[in-house]
């Protein structure tokens, strides 16, 4: 199959490449490298690539500053973008993986299906939520096969700026460790993967035909408190702080379409 990604030069995406070329082969992956809130540049590229047999969506503005900095620039990226994604492929059989976020859902005590409410509420989760609903119209409208997955929390050592990994340890270098280490969300519960399961679960399911919603994670609860202490030897006496809240995945339709493909060998909630 030739597939089509957008993204490939982030965490996950670089994830998500390799592992497809090591099903696919190298030829089969099309990195895209076209602005996607070019429309033009967008038509020129999809048009040089040939037929391709799924588009693999991954591009977005993440980072919650930048996000709550620029709303325009995030929504005209995360919906925008993804609206000329879909119409550059109108006409063509490609079937469509958008990746959106846990963050569409909101905060609850019991594992999350994809038929929970979807109420976000951050700025980011707003856009990915609302270019989910305009997705699937496009899509119907089109007669696009449109499947999205919802990737919970992951971390990479190679992450960089804002994300949680990335910052915690830049205060693990630079703070004393022997003061209590005040930490926002620390009773919080997150689904954590390694960025590799991530990209290995989510590269599994758009090779599966599947469409629809499906949960991207390790159905597995992690406090942030344990995930920071797992990236230092040193104890900490971690002071939290902030309301707690809870984001954790029911992978009951992921397992049902893996199968034993999935398996918590590949579970990583603390650093590699």
């Amino acid at each position: 199959m030739r597939i089509f990604v957008t993204g490939s030069t982030g965490i996950l995406g670089r994830h998500l490449c390799r592992i497809l070329e090591q099903r696919q082969g190298p030829d089969a992956i099309i990195r895209s490298r076209a602005d996607i809130t070019d429309a033009s540049a967008l038509r020129q590229e999809v048009s040089q690539a040939g037929p391709v047999d799924i588009v693999l969506h991954l591009a977005a503005l993440v980072p919650v500053a930048e996000v709550q900095g620029d709303p325009d620039k995030a929504y005209d990226v995360n919906v925008g973008g993804t609206l000329r994604l879909l119409d550059a492929f109108a006409g063509q059989s490609a079937r469509f993986v958008y990746c959106s976020t846990s963050h569409v859902y909101t905060s609850s005590a019991d594992p999350i299906a994809e038929t929970a409410p979807t109420r976000p509420v951050s700025l980011y989760g707003h856009t990915k939520w609302i270019a989910e609903i305009a997705a699937r119209e496009m899509a119907a409208a089109y007669g696009i096969a449109l499947c999205i997955p919802r990737v919970f929390s992951f971390h990479d050592p190679a992450q960089t700026g804002s994300f949680l990994r990335p910052n915690i340890e830049r205060r693990l270098a630079s703070e004393d460790l022997s003061k209590p280490f005040e930490l926002y969300g620390a009773l919080s519960l997150r689904d954590m993967l390694s960025a590799e399961e991530a990209a290995r679960r989510l590269a599994l399911i758009a090779l599966s035909g599947a469409t629809g919603p499906v949960n991207i994670g390790s159905g597995k609860g992690t406090l942030i408190k344990d995930f920071v202490q797992s990236l230092t030897p040193t104890p900490l006496n971690i002071a939290p702080m902030g309301t707690p809240d809870a984001l954790v995945a029911d992978i009951s339709r992921l397992r049902a379409i893996l199968g034993d493909q999935i398996t918590d060998d590949f579970i990583n909630a603390g650093p590699p």
